[in-house]
């Protein structure tokens, strides 16, 4: 337990953490989740503010997780504003904390007006936890896998300027890869000077202080992102309350992008151009822009980030993290042109497919290129890269607070480089250690440029240029498969992953992170030997049954024995479990000749995965498909095993459940060694996953067997019940037609929108950013086109079903040209549509050097 002594005269008084006892309660309110994994809870929010309103050391407390279980974390004071902004608002505090049974578990936590939040990690899972309307309800919902987001993330991003202008010399700079290990291991904290539109304001409930607690949670999380891959944190300003503006009829702004233009001079009106280092204004306004490196420098406010929802990760994160990373001279990373990806792209900077997933990436608008529909919370390396370089050797090292660092990088070894066939998988594996013993995470990414890929079928083809593998959240070990696994057993590659097909070198680089500040990196090249059928098992497949003690295993070789490659000997290994463990060893340092006779003992297994790979090198092969084994009685195989009974099971509608063995209940406890599901009504069946019919509930009753030996058991009638989930309602794409000069015209939106579950469906909100109107009436849109203008207009309406599901979907509205044009006198035309808008690149803006982004 950590204590603080302090010596007095006469006694020793120690200082211990305050236990505030398990304040929560699972609650049975509120059924339907946006998020698969969630649940609501009762919190004690009297005593829980009594405890940590009161706490100047460490305070111990249960947070709740989605499955009903709790963790203990120790929480400790932090700063997320100034000394005396603090002092004006007493009732809001911050905390960092960490798991007491897994110190690596940490997080970030604020107590406010609003209620509490919280953002804290379970190994590679991140856990939130907010306030929902209701009074002292909460939700501690898991982030969302990929395959679950839905279209969350809301934007119209425009690009001021033409970056092909400026960028060259302007961003040489920041394009040369740093050495990490060059730059000053040094800590920073920006003060940074946050302005509100009063729609905002209102969005966050009207007063001066719930609007300071909605941007104290938002720089908490931006410090959970930038403190761990930047070792930087931003300081809220003493003067910040000046920057809120509660009513949108008086305020300052348009809540449009067009309020960067006059942003610096408000907020330096307001508090002073010296009392911050970096200014940004939040609105609810769709998209963002900013100024590219301009932190410490004259253009140091060029920041803007609008949401209908200005809240949480898809915000904070997608948003607001991503136009503060221009402000620090990072780049898009993405290497898509579709939907919204189309123009943006920095050639430069291009090193994740589609759309990217990190969080200068474009994810969940450019349409089929979409990786994921929300950005992960973490840095690409090249993104580390840009803004370390700048904020601590270039200009935003001249503000701000620099202070050495006693932590220390972790040292990395990405290992040696290594030639293989084309069309193959490989293993990644390298290595790191951390001076101070932290728990280190790992992330392998490839870093090559290429030509832009227009669509997801040339993201699926390998140029011999472009990348070809997306990057994943770090894990806790420093190996990476590619593809992944679970690909290569079922066949087929995600999107975001292709094998390289062509002879080329591939560049990764391990980013290691000790979670404290502490990044480095390390790089390898896989060098590509063009093959036109890689190194492939090609017996056993799917269809085989082995029953004799000795079985042929054959391979393509795709001259791996011979040079460049020169792979001369192969590891066999095998897997009775479907290809999640390959603990079995068949053969070690046999010739690569493409055959061998293996000899089995006591092996029964339907799901027998076979993988051959290089000895002395990184790549492998997996057979095509499960495979079944009966070798050998085996000690118990004289009685056939009988299933008695089944744990309670139950997921949730639309999810799958992989059933196994401990699932299960016999009459003896002699070993069983595998089991097999039967077809039946309402589900299809991937191996021993099951997967229920689509928006099926109710309960499911699935023949199981279980096998020993030779010897199989009578069908046991497994019982697993599928509760209901409310499903996000279907948003399809609208075209429309207008006059020129229309005014108020209805436009029937939701007339090709759906519900599976029969809820009505209504528009929540429209993201128009034009300079004509587009309103909510009746259930209808109302649009006026803009004055003098012809052409298309295209942007972004979002529906709901009540219940908390929404999606969204993209309308085009063509405007007609004006039948009785004026004639034509030379002059530029406004080109109003809400895509962007075409903007003169004069004298002052090159001799400024400012590049704004989205």
């Amino acid at each position: 337990m950590k204590k603080t002594l302090l010596a007095m005269a006469l006694s020793q008084i120690v200082t211990i953490p305050v236990y505030a006892g398990n304040l929560w309660e699972v609650s049975s309110q509120a059924k339907t989740f946006e998020h698969r994994l969630a649940k609501h809870y009762r919190l004690e929010h009297t005593e829980l503010e009594s405890k940590l309103m009161a706490a100047n050391s460490d305070v111990d407390i249960q947070l709740p997780l989605p499955n009903g279980e709790f963790v203990l974390f120790r929480l400790s004071p932090s700063q997320v504003m100034s000394k005396s902004l603090a002092e004006k608002f007493p009732n809001i505090k911050t905390f960092i904390g960490y798991e007491l049974a897994n110190p690596s578990n940490t997080g970030r936590f604020d107590l406010g007006p609003k209620g509490f939040y919280g953002v804290f990690n379970q190994g590679n899972t991140r856990i939130f936890i907010d306030p929902e309307k209701t009074e002292n309800l909460y939700k501690s919902y898991a982030k969302q896998s990929e395959s679950e987001r839905k279209h969350i993330k809301q934007a119209s991003p425009i690009k001021r300027l033409n970056n092909s202008m400026l960028n060259r010399d302007l961003m040489q700079f920041a394009q040369t890869q740093v050495e990490s290990n060059a730059l000053p291991n040094s800590h920073i904290t920006y003060r940074i000077a946050f302005a509100t539109t009063g729609e905002y304001a209102q969005y966050h409930g009207g007063t001066k202080e719930t609007v300071m607690a909605a941007l104290v949670t938002m720089v908490n999380r931006l410090n959970d992102v930038y403190e761990r891959d930047l070792a930087m944190q931003f300081e809220l300003v003493t003067d910040n309350d000046k920057l809120i503006f509660l009513d949108p009829e008086t305020d300052p702004f348009a809540n449009t992008d067009e309020d960067i233009d006059i942003l610096s001079e408000k907020i330096n009106g307001l508090i002073g151009e010296d009392s911050y280092d970096i200014g940004h204004l939040v609105g609810t306004g769709g998209g963002g822009l900013a100024g590219f490196e301009v932190v410490c420098t004259e253009y140091k406010a060029e920041g803007i980030t609008g949401s209908e929802a200005p809240t949480n990760d898809a915000f904070h994160i997608d948003y607001v993290a991503h136009e503060i990373g221009h402000q620090l001279g990072a780049d898009h990373t993405f290497n898509g042109q579709a939907g919204a990806c189309t123009g943006n792209r920095a050639e430069n900077s291009a090193y994740e497919p589609g759309s990217g997933s990190t969080i200068m990436g474009y994810t969940g608008i450019c349409d089929e290129q979409d990786l994921q529909a929300n950005s992960d919370p973490y840095f690409h390396i090249h993104s580390l890269d840009q803004m370390n370089k700048f904020s601590r050797q270039g200009a935003g090292k001249t503000c701000g607070l620099h202070k050495e660092r006693e932590n220390t990088k972790p040292t990395v070894e990405a290992g040696e480089s290594f030639t293989i066939p084309a069309r193959t998988a490989f293993k990644l594996m390298g290595t790191a250690q951390d001076k101070e013993g932290d728990v280190l995470s790992y992330s392998w990414q490839q870093f090559n440029l290429g030509p832009a890929s227009a669509d997801k079928q040339q993201d699926s083809v390998d140029d011999g240029k472009r990348p070809l593998f997306r990057t994943f959240n770090p894990t806790s070990e420093p190996i990476r498969l590619v593809p992944q696994m679970q690909d290569l057993l079922k066949g087929e590659l995600s999107y975001g992953e292709a094998f390289a097909t062509t002879s080329r070198v591939l560049d990764f680089r391990l980013v290691v992170r000790d979670n404290k500040g502490g990044v480095n990196d390390d790089t390898m090249q896989v060098n590509v030997i063009e093959n036109e059928k890689g190194f492939s098992v090609t017996l056993p497949d799917a269809s085989s049954v082995w029953r004799d003690n000795k079985q042929l295993i054959e391979w393509h070789t795709a001259g791996t024995e011979n040079a460049p490659v020169y792979c001369q000997k192969v590891d066999i290994l095998l897997s009775d479990d479907g290809g999640q463990n390959f603990k079995t060893e068949i053969a070690k340092r046999i010739d690569n000749n493409g055959q061998y006779t293996a000899e089995l003992k006591n092996i029964n297994t339907a799901q027998a995965r076979l993988q051959i790979k290089c000895s002395d090198n990184i790549f492998f092969a997996i057979n095509s498909g499960n495979f079944t084994i009966q070798v050998g009685d085996g000690a118990d195989s004289e009685v056939a095993p009988k299933i008695t009974g089944q744990n309670v099971l139950t997921i949730n509608e639309d999810s799958q459940l992989t059933i196994k063995l401990a699932d299960l209940k016999f009459a003896t406890d002699k070993a069983v060694d595998s089991l097999a599901l039967q077809s039946g009504d309402n589900y299809t069946l991937n191996n021993n996953t099951l997967v229920p019919k689509a928006d099926y509930h109710g309960v499911l009753k699935v023949p199981v067997t279980v096998t020993r030996g030779k010897l199989t058991s009578e069908p046991y009638s497994l019982q697993i019940t599928i509760t209901p989930v409310n499903d996000a309602p279907e948003a399809a794409n609208d075209s429309f037609e207008v006059d020129y000069a229309a005014k108020d015209v209805e436009l029937n939106i939701l007339q090709n929108d759906t519900d599976k579950d029969g809820d009505t469906v209504q528009i929540e909100a429209v993201d128009y950013r034009g300079k004509g109107a587009a309103v909510i009436k009746d259930g209808k849109l109302v649009y006026s086109a803009p004055a003098d203008f012809s052409g298309e207009e295209v942007f972004k309406y979002t529906i709901t079903d009540g219940k908390g599901g929404s999606n969204f979907a993209v309308i085009t509205i063509k405007v007609k040209e004006n039948p009785n044009p004026e004639p034509d006198n030379g002059d530029d035309k406004d080109d109003s549509g809400s895509l962007g808008f075409i903007s003169m690149l004069g004298l002052f803006a090159l001799l400024t050097r400012r590049v704004r982004k989205s």
